[in-house]
């Protein structure tokens, strides 16, 4: 199958690559469809050509990368991809502004499960500094909306903000899915 895609990929730019295999047939765009560098020696192999780092593509709204494990060994690694986080943040901002009338409690009710929903789906392994940006960029979404609802919540603070938070705590990140694990 492999070597199919690599005999066609030297076609015109603007064909389709067809490649068949299993009884299915798979079309590629050129112009999206690029080889790179990846694996266990990606590394080594790009230094050595010159080429810098090792590549990187987004899929399923995460960035896959080369990495090393703790061990040293090499490891798939993924984040969320900057172009999600951008759209995840630019969608809450928006769903904050359409808020603006709602009781309090309800927003709040909505917000937990959408933080909930996105600790769910991006939950995984070497993501979690992504996480904790996610949830600071939406606590102060969340703040700046509250300060945003009336004319005396311009006067709150963030010490005002945070005994809130206290009282109606919005979900932390905890639970990891462990894609390592998984695939033993």
């Amino acid at each position: 199958m492999m070597s199919a895609g690599r005999a066609n990929w030297n076609a015109p730019q603007n064909t389709l690559i067809t490649i068949c295999g299993d009884g299915y047939s798979l079309e590629l765009a050129p112009d999206k469809t690029k080889l790179l560098r990846f694996g266990r020696f990606a590394a080594r192999d790009a230094t050595r050509l010159g080429e810098g780092a090792p590549g990187t593509f987004d899929f399923l709204g995460f960035t896959h990368y080369c990495g090393r494990s703790r061990a040293g060994r090499f490891k798939l690694k993924r984040k969320t991809s900057k172009k999600k986080y951008r759209a995840k943040i630019a969608d809450m901002k928006s769903w904050f502004r359409s808020q603006l009338t709602t009781p309090l409690c309800e927003v709040w009710r909505i917000l937990r499960s959408k933080l909930q929903g996105h600790y769910q789906y991006y939950g995984i392994n070497d993501n979690w500094p992504n996480l904790m940006k996610y949830f600071g960029a939406v606590r102060r979404l969340s703040f700046r909306w509250m300060r945003h609802r009336s004319q005396t919540g311009a006067n709150l603070s963030w010490t005002d903000f945070y005994v809130y938070e206290a009282r109606h705590s919005l979900p932390m990140p905890r639970k990891i899915t462990d894609l390592i694990a998984m695939s033993r």
